[in-house]
Formats: C-alpha cells, sequence, structure tokens
C-alpha cells in the first residue's frame, strides 16, 4: 500500500512538472496556423535575424572549442595552485544574471575604459557589433562546454592515458589520439549545450550589441521587441523556430548517443 501510495504521489508530481513544460509550448504551436507562420518568414528583418543568430552562435561554438578545451583539459588533467578559484570563475558566468555578464563587457569595451580606447585606437569596435555579440556570448555559453568536457575527460580511465605515455607517446599523441575520441560523447553534449545557450541568449548580447534591427538583432532579441509591439505572429514563428532548432539538436544527440552504447 505504501509502495502504491508512493508511485502515485511521484507520478503526480512528475505530471505537474510536464505540464508546465508541454503546455506553454502547446499554447505556442496552435496560436497560429502554418500557412500565418511560413508567411512571417517572408520578413526581411525577420529572416536578418535568424541570419545573425546563426552566425553569432557557430561561432561561438567554434571560439569555445579552441579555447574552452584547452581548460578543460587543464582543470581536468592537471593539479596546480589557483585550481579551485579557476573552476570556480568558470561556473561564474553560469550562475551570474546575463544582464549584469553583459553590463561588465559593456564598461570593458566601451570608449570611456582604457581597453575599449585601446581597441578604437586600433580600429576594433565590439559595441554593437557581430563581434561583439560574439563575445557576450561566448561568455554565457563557454562555461557548459568547459564543464562538459572537463567531465568527460575525468571519466576517462587513467589507466588507458598512462599506458599511452608509457609506450613513448607524447602528451599530445595522447591528447588527440586517445582521450578526444574517448571523450567525444561528453564534448558533443557540451557542444549542444553551449550552442543552444547561445542562440538563446538575450540579456548580455542586449546590453552589449543593442537590439539593431538588420544589424544586431538575434532571433531573441526580435521576439522581445515583436512581442513589446503588438506583433505576437511575428514573435511566435521565431519562438517556434527556436524551440524546433533545440529540440532537434537535442534529439538527433541523444540518438547518436543512444546507437553508440553497447546493446543498444
Amino acid at each position: 500500500m505504501r509502495d502504491i501510495l508512493f508511485n502515485l504521489i511521484i507520478s503526480l508530481l512528475s505530471g505537474i512538472f510536464m505540464c508546465l513544460i508541454v503546455l506553454p509550448l502547446v499554447a505556442l504551436f496552435t496560436t497560429t496556423s502554418w500557412s500565418e507562420l511560413a508567411g512571417q518568414f517572408k520578413s526581411p528583418l525577420i529572416v536578418s535575424a535568424v541570419i545573425i543568430s546563426f552566425q553569432t552562435s557557430l561561432a561561438v561554438l567554434l571560439a569555445a572549442l579552441v579555447f574552452g578545451l584547452p581548460v578543460a583539459y587543464l582543470l581536468a588533467m592537471k593539479n596546480f595552485p589557483g585550481k579551485e578559484i579557476l573552476d570556480t570563475l568558470i561556473d561564474l558566468p553560469i550562475c551570474m544574471p546575463p544582464l549584469v555578464a553583459g553590463l561588465g563587457l559593456l564598461i570593458l569595451l566601451g570608449g570611456e575604459s582604457k581597453f575599449g580606447v585601446f581597441l578604437n585606437s586600433r580600429g576594433v569596435d565590439l559595441i554593437f557589433s557581430k563581434p561583439g555579440i560574439v563575445m557576450a556570448q561566448l561568455f554565457v555559453a563557454g562555461p557548459f562546454l568547459i564543464k562538459s568536457s572537463r567531465q568527460a575527460f575525468e571519466a576517462v580511465n587513467k589507466n588507458v592515458t598512462q599506458a599511452s605515455r608509457c609506450l613513448g607517446a607524447s602528451e599530445f599523441h595522447t591528447f588527440r589520439k586517445v582521450l578526444l575520441p574517448l571523450a567525444r560523447n561528453g564534448i558533443y553534449a557540451g557542444m549542444i549545450m553551449t550552442w543552444a545557450r547561445a542562440l538563446g541568449e538575450f540579456g548580455a548580447t542586449s546590453m552589449v550589441a543593442g537590439c539593431i534591427p538588420g544589424r544586431t538583432e538575434t532571433m531573441t532579441q526580435a521576439i522581445f521587441g515583436y512581442a513589446m509591439s503588438g506583433e505576437m505572429g511575428s514573435s511566435i514563428a521565431i519562438a517556434l523556430l527556436l524551440i524546433v532548432f533545440s529540440f532537434t539538436s537535442l534529439l538527433v544527440f541523444k540518438s547518436r548517443i543512444r546507437k553508440q552504447l553497447p546493446g543498444a
């Protein structure tokens, strides 16, 4: 009897939580027709927002791989003074409100700071520009790749990497031929999370790059702008596109991982 009651409570609480996820999605998908949805994407401003979002989020993903993987390797495989501080600093953007991150970047890159003056004197202007969007998104989304990759590196059996070194392989060769292949699923997971987080970033991007239609307006900024101006059809169209992209990427990743599991 107690088991039945426990299972009923678990099922009820799980059902309530799933409703919190499913019902808003149902509301979005049932608010407009497919013909109206297709018509919205004829707008040049909407197309521009989609293109800018994909350009910047893919640039963030590439930058996160180039700069984030070494950090993940360092944290997973090395011991050094200040390691806990570095680990905490990397986690900070995940907990920090994006608007705070955007404000810090705005002050750093603005024309009134020494660094901003230094950049401007060399013709580099990151405020109200696509590179500024990339920096803001990388600040917020990069830690997801680092955390997932670090966990994947730490999960690799240390005997395997030690055997590679004992056989005369260099540390770089071991990293490239042993560690990366064995940790690839965790790295893929981090890539998906980083890309999705960059694609959905709003607060930091708005602070650094503004919301200039056709120039720096991303999909999330367009959703907010259209909703606030009463153009719900355009806002819903972009929101549904974001949902489809995010759901599809997660589904493809989960299917790929499932096929690689033994006995799948």
